[in-house]
């Protein structure tokens, strides 16, 4: 089987992702510091203080100018560790029998579980792949391909590639620069 040409591309979803990376670690921030609260209120000291601390990391890491664009996996172990103290929240409030404050918490384990999933697969591909069947495109949630019979034309230029479908559907991305 002849291996497949790929290149490795700037995908628009990926710089989406990467642009509200900052909000996404300012509310899971706050979510921090509100489940310290939590803690502190139930008299939890220790896991309230841990909580403080990782909340007030995380704010910090908010307002760090360009840290999602230079440190993918750090940002994809930050949202590993979200979901775990997220999960754990929600665990704990659920023995308490906080069915909001347990509810609330599982729903923000699943939202960065599903961040920590698409910020994963950055780290380990983003790229167009050209092979005997046709064009795989990596993509959130799962890649994209398209067979040689629906692809119309494909326009590749120094620093981009266009790949344009029979129903005139336009895919079209950056090279990613080499460093």
């Amino acid at each position: 089987m002849a291996a497949p040409l790929s290149v490795s591309i700037v995908h628009p979803q990926a710089v989406n992702l990467k642009k509200i990376s900052p909000l996404l670690h300012f509310i899971a921030g706050l979510l921090f510091i509100s489940g310290a609260y939590y803690e502190f209120i139930q008299d939890n000291r220790i896991a309230a203080f841990s909580e403080a601390v990782i909340g007030a990391d995380v704010l910090a890491i908010a307002f760090m100018k360009r840290f999602a664009d230079e440190s993918s996996r750090l940002n994809a172990w930050f949202r590993l560790i979200e979901v775990i103290v997220f999960g754990g929240i929600a665990l704990l409030a659920a023995l308490n029998s906080s069915l909001i404050i347990s509810s609330l918490s599982l729903a923000a384990a699943c939202i960065y579980g599903y961040v920590f999933y698409c910020e994963h697969k950055l780290i380990s591909k983003e790229k167009v792949e050209v092979h005997h069947l046709g064009v795989t495109i990596s993509a959130f949630p799962g890649d994209k391909y398209i067979d040689w019979a629906d692809i119309k034309d494909i326009k590749a230029l120094p620093h981009t590639i266009t790949i344009i479908t029979q129903k005139n559907k336009n895919y079209h991305f950056e090279f990613e620069k080499g460093g």
